[in-house]
């Protein structure tokens, strides 16, 4: 591959990586940030220096996943195939995070490599691709129906008023390091298989390492500040009413279902686990605080982004296919 071409495909790596800081990385923190655990800036920190450094500690089941479990990219040209899936995915998110919407791009990416497999005629593990799909769709809920659970729990351990606030802090600082150990181990992992592949990794595990580490930091560092503004609003007040007790509770259902995932290798988003778990917790503690019509603009934001994905990725990979 020439060296130009190299850069450019390292580069469509790196600005994955932003984008990835832009929407799940300022989605995390503004959670955060509503029950004043930590402050945005704190959050995103800690954040991004759980996402370069948690694939090397814990491994890179998810990344595996995502460069060779859906979609065999080891033949002639499947280096291109894999970028071009990663680039249809950025537009998709790109999109929809100009309107403020927190969607998947994990779901994105997901759908985008199984689609350009299909459409660039490449080895595709459809029995898998579907199985990643279905658990994709299905963990918002399952952090919804979890945060909804235990926000009453959650209430009676903070209590209310001062005593929630005081109590909150320690606790909430506590989810919020395990949230990003899960985020590291499962969401941040598909930084690291774009990067794998942009630099020539073939079949077998995907290796984490200290370099891809620390531009994966910095990078969605600078995604995360550069939206956390927008998302901050969308999923406080916007979305429903803020406190130490649902906050804690969506962290804890959230944090539950990305970890599950990344203990059996599969890719789920954090932005959709957390922005359902925080409508579970609001919706069980203060329903009448829900604000629906946000609720419906993430929901649809959600529905389009597989179609389009998947449509987008099959399109491309047939023009691909075609041009060479």
């Amino acid at each position: 591959m020439a060296a130009t071409e190299h850069l450019l495909l390292f580069a469509a790596a790196l600005s994955t990586c932003v984008v990835s800081g832009s929407n799940e990385g300022a989605t995390l923190a503004a959670t955060s940030s509503r029950s004043g655990a930590l402050a945005p800036l704190e959050s995103i920190a800690l954040l991004s220096i759980f996402a370069g450094v948690t694939p090397l500690l814990v491994g890179t089941k998810v990344a595996t996943t995502i460069a060779h479990g859906l979609v065999s990219f080891e033949a002639h040209g499947g280096q291109l195939a894999f970028l071009l899936a990663a680039g249809v995915a950025l537009g998709v998110v790109a999109v929809l995070a100009h309107r403020g919407l927190p969607t998947s791009l994990t779901m994105a990416l997901t759908g985008a490599i199984v689609g350009v497999g299909v459409g660039d005629r490449l080895p595709t593990r459809l029995a898998t691709a579907l199985g990643v799909l279905v658990a994709g769709i299905a963990a918002p809920f399952v952090s919804l129906a979890i945060a909804y659970l235990l926000a009453p729990l959650a209430r009676l351990v903070l209590g209310t008023g001062l005593r929630a606030e005081r109590r909150g802090r320690p606790l909430g600082v506590l989810s919020f390091l395990a949230e990003s150990v899960a985020y590291g181990a499962n969401g941040a992992e598909k930084l690291v298989a774009i990067l794998a592949v942009a630099d020539g990794a073939r079949g077998g595990a995907v290796r984490a390492t200290p370099l891809n580490a620390v531009l994966i930091a910095v990078c969605f560092a600078l995604g995360a500040l550069s939206s956390i503004r927008v998302m901050a609003p969308r999923l406080g007040p916007g979305l429903a009413r803020a406190g130490p007790d649902n906050t804690l509770a969506a962290v804890v259902g959230a944090t539950v279902s990305v970890f599950g995932g990344a203990v059996v290798g599969i890719p789920l988003s954090s932005t959709q686990a957390v922005t359902a778990a925080l409508l579970g917790g609001s919706a069980r503690l203060v329903p009448w605080s829900v604000r629906w019509q946000a609720v419906r603009e993430i929901a649809m934001a959600w529905v389009l982004t597989l179609p389009l994905a998947l449509g987008a990725g099959a399109l491309g990979g047939l023009a691909l296919h075609l041009a060479t």
